[in-house]
């Protein structure tokens, strides 16, 4: 783990990547205000188009089923997500230009209070423990304190704009990150490429972020590199040439990911549902199966560290939060509203193993693609650039 923090601070220009990217493509569109770790040129126009789940590793074993992508890509047309490498944290650091430290959406799920635990994606509340009474759902638009990128770029005149299916369109979720611009909802992703192309072709600096998303649905339930997942891997590399075709004259399009993914090895995943001794002195957890987070009880968190970093070995690697956030895992800023969110204890595999709950997280224990931590795979993603 301590070589992986190094080559964190070997991109520290541009790490976490996805927030730094969205500052330089707003720099790229002439608005003030924002760094250009990407160093990309001037552009009238940009299309960010996300493809859930493509890890760059994934993309180049899988070439022959994206053969559009796969002439875009470049030896170092990759960069690194940001942590923790899932969708929830990473499409608010597309939105905000800030780490997940910073916007606060630091999970799949994640402790609001010592009763709550949070699932920003559904947007919904368990109890954290057995007998704990939630509070509330927060109210979605006010979630993210800062103002984001987006804010800032739409109010210098970029126009802003997101086209995702319209099953995604008025969920707490959008309305919490999508706090610019406007929402195109799209029956069915042939409609996208026409969508794009009439948001970018206006009289001002446009910006178009489309989002993909059935690539890691496939990836989590069938495993990447499947059949089914090879599938919506076509079906997304024939969306991106659709887009690219439509494109307004001098717009471009860059292709990302949110995050990689991987398939557990069962031999390296750990229960813990099944398993008392991890189960001693944790209150709650939360995350991730690849990047969770232990709530202790008080006065436990050393003992629990040393517990479960004997009982995992190294490969785990189990981090308090004052070590996480001193080694830049939540970006360069936190807020204390975020920094309350994340586990006394963070766990993330050096391998490809996972923190399952076979009891309860059923459905999630049994999928075959995982990602989060802070490996190659679930961090390395394609940045592809398209321009006529």
């Amino acid at each position: 783990m301590a070589a992986q923090f190094e080559e964190m601070r070997d991109v520290h220009d541009t790490w976490p990547g996805l927030a730094s990217l969205t500052q330089s493509v707003f720099a790229g569109l002439g608005a003030r205000g924002f760094r250009n770790p990407f160093r990309l040129e001037r552009s009238t126009a940009t299309c960010l188009l996300l493809i859930d789940g493509l890890g760059w590793n994934l993309l180049k074993a899988h070439a022959e089923h994206a053969p559009f992508l796969a002439a875009l890509m470049q030896p170092d047309s990759h960069f690194k997500v940001g942590f923790p490498a899932t969708t929830a944290a990473s499409l608010a650091a597309v939105t905000s230009g800030m780490g997940s430290g910073a916007h606060g959406i630091v999970g799949c799920d994640f402790a609001l209070d010592a009763h709550s635990v949070f699932s920003p994606l559904s947007w919904t509340i368990a109890a954290a423990q057995t007998g704990s009474v939630p509070t509330a759902a927060p109210v979605a638009a006010s979630f993210i304190v800062p103002q984001t990128a987006w804010e800032d770029a739409a109010a210098q005149g970029v126009q802003i704009s997101t086209v995702m299916l319209g099953r995604f369109a008025d969920s707490d979720f959008t309305r919490a990150i999508y706090k610019a611009g406007g929402i195109l909802a799209a029956p069915a992703y042939d409609a996208y490429p026409e969508l794009v192309r009439s948001a970018l072709e206006v009289e001002a600096p446009a910006f178009c972020f489309a989002y993909f998303g059935d690539l890691d649905f496939a990836g989590h339930l069938y495993g990447p590199g499947s059949p089914d997942w090879c599938r919506q891997l076509e079906i997304a590399d024939q969306l991106a040439r659709d887009i690219a075709g439509r494109l307004p004259r001098s717009a471009r399009m860059l292709v990302i990911a949110d995050h990689g993914m991987l398939d557990l090895d069962r031999a390296q995943v750990h229960d813990f549902d099944t398993d008392s001794a991890l189960q001693d002195g944790v209150r709650a957890m939360a995350g991730d199966i690849r990047a969770r987070y232990l709530y202790t009880h008080e006065h436990q968190q050393d003992r629990v560290h040393e517990r479960w970093q004997n009982r995992l070995g190294d490969e785990y690697r189990v981090l308090s939060k004052a070590q996480a956030i001193g080694a830049g895992l939540f970006g360069d800023v936190m807020l204390s509203q975020a920094e309350g969110r994340i586990g006394d204890l963070i766990v993330v595999p050096t391998g490809a193993g996972g923190i399952i709950r076979s009891v309860e997280e059923k459905h999630p224990s049994q999928w075959r693609g995982h990602h989060g931590a802070l490996t190659d795979a679930d961090q390395v993603v394609p940045l592809l650039m398209y321009s006529d």
